[in-house]
């Protein structure tokens, strides 16, 4: 069985007076979010400050929690180095199945899809995926990591948020110029601003995770979803395959039925075994009961002090959304703070932070709802009615099969509407098209910043210090420009030209157009400061 590292709690300097310079950034929480976002500010040339109150990761032992990495977050993890390490330990899976009254009545095959750099998803246990953030962020000199340090007070002020850090060896003060606080779903921060995020519903559905190592298991690595499963007592049950032999159960608890009961030792056993039947022997390696709300915070940026991943909004796991929609904070977030850090922009560009990401949090919200009212009416008299009807015509028809919904899985989130950083048509992320036989892709392309991705045979003339032009034709070989052609729907060498946001999404489509003025656009993504940095550190180029 795996065995979860421990990080060394190290002594600060400020707990022997040592004189303690205001920090750029300190980053509350070192779970999935935090670790991610830390991380690509280090890269980005920020110093960072990650507090834990822990020495290790994962939440209580070797809990699985979020299993399912969508190709976004992998593309996310491949430019911050990671994603080899996830690909290699996780499971790969292309086949889902749904079954209704233990009979399979739908499927979904997610293809292949050899024209990326990464399949649709993959299958790891979350806190494997932590310990390589931590590994990564641990080579990084510019990252400085505590663990067992517990933020017990957060003041935010006009010019500094000063917080106050309890550790084993006594408390101490630190000043950041920011804070992210993404110290989870019943954020610590949250509660010493006195915030409280907007609940769209809590509800009585209650599950319980059993974790079971298998021998000699012919399963399929496909995930299965049995909406009324016998062996469950007519309730619902997930099974999806992870690392090391690792089988990740759900079982939905019955009304009424004691979450403290349903995890002792013998009744999960019983539950598993007559999941799986009596001819497979396994071992249960975690569990833990758990339920879910539907809550979202009206702004994800308080002054100084910014919320990311369950510290900013909450979602039911059908679909794969929580995580992946941390780790898109993460990435909306690290190059707009370190533009203002490090490039001098003002840090009114944090409000299209929230703007973006918690619309994106809403949209998930939306469909993570529909989803839970399908698993779980109860006390919707209307949506039981449809479920049942649904349900008892999905084996014989085709079309009802198609309106069964377990949750539809985590896509990457399109800006647009409001934010200033987009004009209409972009807004979407950027596929990692293979170009060629060598393993070029387009994101290897990109620069740090901003990227002009001219589709011709030549690189357009920018001198912006921020802007990378790329030709991408030279790249290409002829399986390239095919799989340009189908995936993005521009063939090289047709003339057209689009900017690219750090985070890999789309500025604009259009900048091969006389009209387009790269300046405006720059300085919409880009806005100048305005006032005096009240200490922040200046800017370098």
């Amino acid at each position: 069985m795996h065995a979860l590292p421990r990080y060394p709690f190290r002594r600060p300097a400020e707990l022997d007076g040592a004189p303690s310079p205001r920090r750029p950034v300190v980053v509350v929480g070192g779970g999935l979010t935090g670790l991610t976002l830390a991380l690509d500010l280090a890269r980005r040339g920020v110093p960072v400050v990650l507090l834990d109150d822990d020495d290790t990761v994962g939440v209580r032992g070797l809990a699985s929690r979020g299993i399912v990495w969508a190709q976004r977050t992998l593309d996310v993890f491949e430019r911050l180095g990671v994603a080899p390490r996830i690909a290699a330990k996780g499971v790969r899976w292309n086949v889902g199945r749904v079954l209704c009254a233990d009979r399979p009545v739908t499927s979904f095959t997610l293809q292949d899809q050899p024209d990326l750099r990464h399949n649709g998803f993959a299958n790891l246990q979350q806190y494997y995926v932590e310990q390589f953030l931590v590994e990564a962020l641990q080579a990084q000199p510019l990252a400085d990591l505590r663990w067992r340090s517990e933020v017990v007070g957060l003041q935010a002020q006009d010019v500094h948020v000063a917080l106050q850090v309890r550790t084993p060896e006594g408390d101490y003060a630190l000043q950041a110029d920011w804070v992210i606080a993404c110290d989870g779903a019943f954020s610590p921060c949250r509660k010493l601003l006195g915030l409280a995020p907007h609940v769209f519903d809590r509800t009585e559905d209650h599950w319980i995770i059993i974790d079971v190592t298998l021998r000699d298991c012919a399963w399929p690595e496909e995930r299965w979803t049995w909406l009324d499963a016998s062996a469950n007592n007519g309730r619902a049950v997930w099974r999806h395959k992870m690392a090391d032999d690792t089988w990740r159960l759900d079982f939905q608890l019955g009304e009424g039925e004691d979450p403290v009961t349903a995890a002792t030792p013998e009744a999960m056993r019983r539950r598993v075994r007559a999941l799986i039947g009596g001819d497979i022997d396994f071992d249960v390696a975690w569990s833990g009961a758990w339920a879910y709300r539907h809550e979202c915070l009206e702004s994800m940026r308080h002054g100084r002090v910014l919320f990311a991943g369950d510290a900013a909004h909450l979602v039911a796991p059908f679909g794969a959304r929580g995580g992946n929609g941390g780790v898109q904070d993460a990435d909306n977030l690290g190059w707009k703070l370190a533009l203002v850090v490090k490039q001098g922009a003002d840090a009114s560009l944090l409000d299209s932070y929230s703007l973006e990401r918690r619309e994106a949090a809403l949209e998930n919200i939306r469909q993570a709802r529909r989803s839970s009212r399908f698993v779980y009416p109860r006390g919707l008299e209307s949506v039981q009615l449809w479920r049942d009807a649904i349900m008892a015509l999905a084996p014989s028809l085709p079309w009802a099969a198609r309106l069964i919904n377990t949750g539809r899985l985590s896509a990457p989130a399109v800006y647009g509407g409001d934010s200033p950083l987009v004009d209409e048509g972009g807004g979407a992320a950027l596929p990692d098209v293979m170009l060629n036989a060598n393993g070029a892709s387009l994101h290897r392309l990109l620069g740090p910043w901003f990227t002009l991705l001219c589709f011709s045979g030549s690189a357009a003339a920018c001198a912006h210090p921020l802007v990378k032009v790329v030709a991408v034709d030279p790249h290409c070989d002829a399986a390239g420009r095919a799989a340009l052609q189908r995936q993005l729907g521009v063939p090289a060498g047709g003339g057209q030209a689009w900017l690219v946001r750090p985070d890999q999404h789309i500025a604009s489509r259009r900048a091969h157009d006389p009209a387009f003025d790269l300046d405006q656009a720059l300085a919409s993504c880009i806005p100048s400061r305005t006032e005096p940095s009240h200490g922040q550190h200046p800017a370098t180029a």
